[in-house]
């Protein structure tokens, strides 16, 4: 057991197709033994990994009903009618329909938008902004990212009138909506590399189809989306393969040549030095565009993403970044709150905690960050007046969508996948719910899976601890879901000297040794095992390659994942 209580695990050396690899795209065993764990088998998937290039992306109008929908966008613009794009509240909804919205104007077709409140309306259709959207006119509603379920109010649209399209990348139900056209990806019959497309992906894939209908050939013009696919994308925690690996790449280039004036304000409000990476997607632009859908409307973000005017942009995203301050702030009240909620139950197999005015829009930031620190299922749960909304977040192997399906007939609103989950439901009947959840628990949920592990590419010897390494490791962005950073693992390093930085002493910062040469360790978040760490004592240490540039010229350094006592 590691110094963070976590069981080190470290994948099967494939050494003939480590070598193999290798050899082919002259690259080392050790990023070729990555990419194998990454689940590549063939030369042919490595090639596509390697060199991710557009030309791969798979014709559009492979998705099912994507003529037919295309068409009937080409009949608004022929018929002089209006066109309304029904969005969501988060990253993936929000540039879905920034995509949608600025491809169909471009084509010369009147195009409006409508975003529902998280609070209130909540995901997907409503009959109200169905019959509101009808009463401006529009004759055509597409939706994004959002849909497939939205039967009922799919038939209300067509009995005032309009038709509409539905582009969505959710599980398809046991019946489709009576809709114009339905657009899903997880329609498409057996394996595709367009199966795990974000809602903003899909939408990039519908434009594309739209404009190939319509005969332009200018491939120019659809790659001026990608940007914003790939913000939706890595928001949207979909797995970064295949097609979205490769949408992904291309738009983050987009987005680090500075092209679109929201993007760029929101880079600087944000204070991002540098490229902008995966990881940098996640952690500072994402929560920044999600924040106004949390605290108040994500038809902000929206403003900024369509915004062509640099003023106008900066205003908006100095808004939407002190939206997101006033985010963080109610997020560590009531993270503070939460865990000292925990204090006594660390052992159980799920924590479900709840309190009075917890804020609707935080909770299930901070219910992943109780899953992360201690390893289990979290249900965070804000009381309002007679109403609780609760949002839900698991670990690896527990599906806590399957736990809280178990109870749904408590719910008035109930969403979600293994991993996360959301519900509503009347206050009284609170107490119910926990009581059911303990004794449903045992049967979705094993112990074994709650055992913490730290998931190990490679052991590597100290004299392979080089920058041409980081660099290579580097070129295997983007990160995240389906192709996390490397984790490699050296044995035996001495700690020359350790010190606690940031605020609070959150983070560690070591010297290390392996006798001939120095290396620099940081470990973020990771401050409270300093005192288990004494000087001049060796440990094995698991960490990703990185490249740092913080003394003024390029260096590896280690970004500690874990360490334990040295193994002999």
């Amino acid at each position: 057991m590691s110094l963070l209580n976590r069981r080190w695990f470290q994948y099967p050396l494939q050494d003939d197709l480590a070598k193999e690899i290798a050899d082919e795209f002259n690259i080392s065993r050790i990023t070729s033994q990555v990419i194998i764990n990454r689940g590549i088998k063939t030369r042919d998937e490595a090639s596509s990994f390697i060199n991710p290039r557009l030309s791969a992306l798979r014709d559009p109008f492979e998705i099912p009903n994507m003529k037919k929908a295309a068409g009937r966008v080409l009949l608004a613009r022929d018929r002089g009618e209006k066109v309304t794009v029904y969005g969501d509240f988060d990253v993936d909804g929000v540039t879905a329909t920034a995509i949608v919205v600025l491809a169909l104007r471009r084509l010369g077709i009147e195009t409006s938008y409508y975003i529902p409140r998280r609070y209130g309306e909540g995901y997907g259709m409503h009959q109200e902004a169905v019959s509101k959207i009808a009463d401006d006119g529009t004759k055509l509603i597409v939706t994004v990212d959002c849909g497939i379920t939205n039967a009922k109010e799919i038939e209300k649209a067509s009995s005032l009138g309009m038709d509409v399209i539905v582009t969505d990348h959710h599980n398809i139900p046991k019946k489709l909506p009576k809709a114009y056209a339905v657009v899903d990806p997880k329609m498409i019959d057996g394996p595709h590399p367009s199966k795990n497309l974000a809602g903003a992906g899909v939408a990039f894939k519908f434009v594309w189809a739209v404009f190939k209908e319509a005969g332009i050939k200018d491939t120019a013009l659809i790659k001026e989306y990608l940007d914003l696919a790939a913000l939706g994308t890595v928001a949207d925690v979909v797995p970064l393969t295949e097609e979205n690996r490769i949408m992904t790449v291309a738009g983050m280039k987009a987005i680090n040549e500075n092209k679109r004036v929201g993007i760029r304000q929101l880079i600087g409000a944000a204070g991002i030095k540098g490229s902008v990476t995966s990881h940098k997607i996640s952690f500072m632009l994402a929560p920044r565009l999600n924040s106004p859908g949390r605290l108040e409307h994500a038809g902000l973000s929206l403003e900024l993403l369509l915004e062509e005017d640099p003023v106008k942009a900066g205003e908006i995203a100095a808004r939407i970044n002190k939206v997101n301050s006033q985010r963080q702030e109610i997020g560590s009240l009531i993270g503070e709150e939460a865990l000292s909620s925990v204090s006594g139950h660390e052992n159980k197999k799920l924590l479900v905690l709840s309190s009075k005015g917890w804020h609707p829009g935080v909770i299930g930031i901070v219910a992943s960050k109780i899953c992360e620190k201690f390893n289990r299922p979290a249900i965070l749960i804000g009381i309002h007046e007679d109403k609780c909304r609760g949002s839900a977040r698991s670990v690896e192997g527990c599906d806590v969508y399957g736990l809280l399906a178990s109870c749904s007939d408590l719910f008035t609103d109930f969403g979600g996948h293994r991993d996360a989950a959301g519900f509503e439901m009347k206050a009284e009947n609170l107490e119910r719910l926990k009581e059911r959840l303990s004794k449903e628990v045992d049967s979705h949920i094993s112990i074994e899976n709650l055992a913490a592990k730290t998931k190990i590419d490679c052991e590597l010897e100290s004299r392979d601890i080089r920058l041409s390494l980081a660099q290579e490791m580097a070129k295997l962005e983007p990160f995240g879901q389906g192709n996390p950073h490397p984790v490699l693992m050296s044995r035996g390093l001495k700690v020359l000297s350790k010190k606690g930085v940031g605020t609070a002493k959150r983070h560690l910062k070591l010297k290390l040794t392996d006798g001939r040469e120095l290396f620099e360790a940081i470990g973020f978040g990771i401050g409270d095992i300093s005192e288990k760490i004494a000087p001049n004592s060796s440990f094995d240490f698991a960490y990703s390659l990185k490249v740092s540039d913080w003394s003024g010229y390029d260096e590896p350094e280690l970004e500690l994942i874990d360490i334990r006592r040295q193994k002999q």
